[in-house]
């Protein structure tokens, strides 16, 4: 079992700007409007570096930026993940290469990286801390969690407290939209502790995680609410959309004190999360 503290959430996604406006949509579902995210997002990048970003990765910066302080979030560990990388800079390339001459932008094969997103965080933060690129697939939440969790929790990480964790998407390029099951852009972004250094009031939960064999399936309501099928249709609209399972959870927790658990997908087996409360002292 591996466990560690949720102390902030950053989101971005078709009517959701900021983790209080979430809690806001959970508790008031009806009031939803699935209003596209902004097509300009305020960069806290130099001036050149804001230039040369991908779309992609300004959703990434801006669900981080969310997390709280940048002189505290630049010495945390770091995991960028997307599912199946920048496949817009990925085919501005391919055409390119299919083109007489081979007129390839040299700033787009640095954006074709998959760890450009964590290249330009430390741009923009100064930092110099380890950072991690990742990327599952349909598991790439799960994937991108259980590996903060690991790192956390490893024997050797003696300098470290937390891990800020992103995970993002956009909506591929025409020749790729029968391919991934991504209709909107989606960032999200967790702040994790080993402890709860911060006050206990900005703690949210803490997690514990086990990666179980797959058993029967677990019974669910027949009679979806409001909720789950808001929920259902943002976790279609974009592969770390699942996100969501584990962040109404969170907000449920914050409601009302009680401990809950969840279950995510990972791969041929699933990892049960339990969500505990945290005393506030």
């Amino acid at each position: 079992m591996l466990s560690a503290y949720l102390s902030n959430v950053g989101i971005l996604a078709p009517g959701l700007d900021s983790w209080q406006r979430l809690v806001e949509v959970l508790q008031q579902p009806e009031n939803y409007q699935a209003t596209p995210i902004e097509k300009k997002i305020v960069p806290f990048l130099p001036a050149n570096e804001h230039r040369r970003v991908s779309r992609v990765t300004l959703l990434a910066l801006a669900a981080a930026r969310q997390l709280g302080d940048v002189e505290e979030l630049r010495q945390a560990l770091q995991i960028f993940s997307l599912s199946d990388g920048d496949i817009t800079t990925f085919d501005q390339i391919s055409r390119a290469l299919a083109m007489p001459g081979r007129p390839v932008s040299p700033i787009k094969f640095h954006n074709s990286v998959h760890n450009s997103g964590a290249g330009y965080w430390s741009i923009a933060t100064d930092s110099q801390t380890p950072s991690t690129s990742l990327g599952g697939g349909l598991q790439t939440f799960s994937v991108s969690l259980l590996d903060a969790m690991v790192q956390l929790n490893a024997s050797d990480n003696q300098s470290h407290r937390e891990c800020l964790m992103v995970c993002y998407d956009e909506i591929p390029s025409a020749p790729f939209l029968p391919l991934l099951t991504i209709k909107d852009e989606f960032a999200c972004a967790l702040r994790l502790s080993l402890n709860h250094t911060h006050p206990s009031s900005q703690t949210l939960c803490k997690l514990e995680i086990n990666i179980e064999d797959c058993g029967p399936q677990e019974p669910v309501s027949t009679q979806p609410t409001a909720v789950d099928t808001l929920l259902t249709e943002i976790i279609n609209s974009n592969t770390q959309g699942i996100a969501l399972l584990l962040l109404a959870a969170v907000a449920r927790l914050q409601s009302d004190g009680k401990a809950r658990q969840v279950v995510l997908p990972y791969f041929e087996q699933h990892l049960r999360i339990k969500l505990k409360p945290v005393t506030v002292c």
